[in-house]
């Protein structure tokens, strides 16, 4: 199992073994975002985001990003579709984004991205998200798994999540706003969540 092969998540996606897919929006996040200005919104490991179109269609320009070809040629495929010309796609590794994206976004949203990566590459996930950031830039993250749901869950994805070691490797360059152990969750997810909002450092 190679998870920084986007091969395996191509072949993940074509065969349909997506268990992470909640094929719904996610009103923890949704609702945590302001509607009534636009924003430019990045989602990173993206998948089928429900979410990305939930924004796009309220007016945001929206940045969903995954290196699996599948989840970007299905977003393609409905910005086309439905003329959603405030979404896009990107097909990249988020750790090798451009740096056009530097100081870009004034959201990102993490969603069973962090819990899919890496876990030597969370502390870089963590710079990422600075980085990537513009000045007075929000993170909203629904933090997953955060309570262990089995006995190979250190082997995921996904990976356990210790929100308390989590937080720390934002600490030196956000600003914590509202940590939520117990957001508004689907079912099967309803107490292995936590919803945090940063805002990032001046």
């Amino acid at each position: 199992m190679d998870i920084n092969n986007p091969e395996f998540w191509q072949e993940r996606y074509s065969t349909n073994n997506t268990p992470w897919d909640t094929r719904t929006t996610t009103p923890a996040l949704i609702n945590s975002v302001d509607h009534l200005k636009s924003k430019k919104i990045a989602i990173l490991g993206c998948g089928y985001s429900k979410d990305s179109l939930f924004l796009a269609n309220r007016g945001h320009k929206v940045y969903p990003i995954d290196f699996a070809s599948k989840p970007i040629e299905y977003l393609n495929n409905l910005k086309k579709k439905e003329a959603l010309d405030n979404l896009f796609p990107i097909k990249e590794n988020i750790f090798s984004l451009s740096r056009q994206y530097f100081n870009f976004f004034d959201i990102v949203i993490e969603y069973t991205c962090f819990c899919a990566i890496d876990t030597e590459k969370r502390p870089q996930y963590a710079e990422l998200i600075s980085d990537i950031l513009n000045q007075n830039g929000k993170f909203i993250a629904l933090f997953f798994p955060t309570e262990r749901m089995g006995e190979d869950i250190d082997k995921g994805p996904p990976f356990y999540v210790n929100l308390e070691k989590t937080l720390s490797m934002f600490e030196n360059n956000f600003n914590f706003v509202k940590i939520d152990k117990n957001p508004d969750s689907i079912k099967p997810r309803k107490g292995f969540e936590a919803l945090v909002i940063m805002h990032k450092k001046c």
